[in-house]
């Protein structure tokens, strides 16, 4: 009887013994929470003293990509097509050379714009591309045979057109270059 009295007072002492710790685990949570909560907070108020401006990314901060890259990406019947524009595009360097030496700017402003619509094309034609030949039954879509055609050949215009101002933008580079380099013309002599 004596064992029964004694197991009866040793099973509530071993359960407390048992419960306890576990009690006190959730306040140690509760304190290593708190503490994480604050360790946050503090790198909050330190972020927001140190915080520098965002640095925007526009065009002028990024080096523009080579003309020749974009050049090599163009069919080559772009190519084959800019040559036999040549004469045409010398015409209109010679009417460009008579131009005032000012016009260089705004060739070149000119040139920056036709380039960029150029590559907007080149995105543009490949996009279309990739959606026409991602189809499986492509060879019946004559729709979008059509429109990768007809991208193809505003690609080639634009290829041409920005071959002209180039042409255009030399040769008034050139005249302006010996403009300044050439002697002035020599003084007639007097005369009695």
């Amino acid at each position: 009887m004596l064992r029964r009295i004694s197991l009866r007072l040793a099973t509530p002492v071993l359960l407390a013994a048992t419960l306890l710790p576990l009690t006190a685990l959730p306040q140690s949570q509760d304190s290593q929470e708190q503490s994480v909560a604050e360790a946050a907070r503090r790198a909050r108020e330190q972020k927001k003293k140190s915080e520098k401006p965002a640095r925007v990314i526009t065009e002028d901060t990024v080096k523009p990509a080579a003309s020749d890259s974009q050049s090599a990406s163009a069919p080559a019947s772009s190519a084959s097509d800019a040559t036999s524009s040549q004469p045409a595009s010398s015409d209109a360097a010679a009417a460009g050379a008579a131009e005032a030496p000012g016009e260089t700017e705004s060739l070149k402003q000119e040139l920056a714009q036709k380039q960029k619509e150029l590559d907007f094309a080149q995105r543009e034609l490949a996009l279309q591309q990739d959606s026409y030949y991602s189809n499986p039954d492509y060879v019946h879509d004559l729709a979008g045979k059509t429109k990768v055609a007809a991208l193809q050949q505003q690609v080639t215009d634009k290829q041409q057109e920005l071959d002209g101002l180039k042409t255009r933008l030399a040769a008034a580079q050139e005249l302006q270059g010996r403009s300044q380099s050439a002697p002035p013309p020599p003084a007639a002599p007097p005369q009695p």
